[in-house]
């Protein structure tokens, strides 16, 4: 049983891992000046990470104790790492820009399943591995949004002068702090939007753990006191 729950962590690290490459190459297109969006290297990167992750998934099915259950169970992990773009250029389906960038996103999805499934698995703290995981989760969104925020804002936005004026205006439109550069495209108000839900909705998730610190520690506190009378 061990055994394999050690494959199945193992299996969900390397998901996570090739998930990170992708993001690797997103930002090193976005650095360059090179709209990942329309970079072909980028498209046949994604497409073998997606193969390379559907045949984790069917390892991850054959090492199962009940395969169809588990099968059934994870068919979103399947969804999410279908090469949507590879198969769409196929079958010459054209798509709008917002629909590409939702599309190039997807398979990183299963890099942040895997890593929530990993945190659980290493603390044993439900709340613990909560936390991290929205913390970890945030701060990519965080990220995502700025490069987003970047390639459509660049050339029609006279705020944004570079990345790091993106990444500044994300990170002030998280806190709800407010920033002096204003999104002017359709795409961009729409990521202002979720930037603040995004983290407003990490403050509950940290006022609970903290929380439950402090409780704990005053049990534990009482117990001790109750012992030594």
């Amino acid at each position: 049983m061990q055994n394999k729950q050690g494959i199945q962590l193992a299996l969900h690290l390397s998901a996570f891992m090739l998930s990170l490459l992708l993001v690797i190459s997103i930002s090193i297109d976005t650095f360059n000046g090179v709209p990942f969006y329309d970079d072909a290297n980028y498209l046949n990167l994604q497409f073998w990470i997606c193969v390379l992750l559907i045949l984790l998934f069917g390892v991850e099915v054959y090492n199962a104790d009940n395969s169809w259950r588990y099968f059934g169970n994870h068919f979103i992990f399947l969804l999410l790492i279908v090469p949507y773009l590879t198969l769409f250029n196929w079958w010459g389906v054209e798509l709008s820009s917002e629909m590409e960038f939702l599309f190039r996103f997807i398979p990183l999805i299963r890099g942040y399943i895997s890593f929530t499934i990993i945190a659980y698995w290493l603390l044993h703290d439900l709340t613990a591995g909560l936390l991290i995981t929205y913390i970890v989760v945030l701060f990519s969104f965080i990220y995502y949004c700025s490069l987003i925020f970047y390639v459509l804002e660049v050339n029609t936005n006279p705020g944004v002068r570079d990345f790091w004026d993106c990444l500044w205006y994300s990170c002030m439109t998280a806190t709800t702090a407010g920033c002096s550069i204003q999104a002017v495209t359709a795409v961009g108000k729409i990521i202002s939007v979720l930037l603040a839900l995004a983290g407003m909705m990490l403050l509950p998730v940290f006022t609970v753990y903290l929380t439950n610190i402090i409780r704990f520690g005053r049990i534990k506190k009482d117990e001790q006191a109750e012992g030594e009378q």
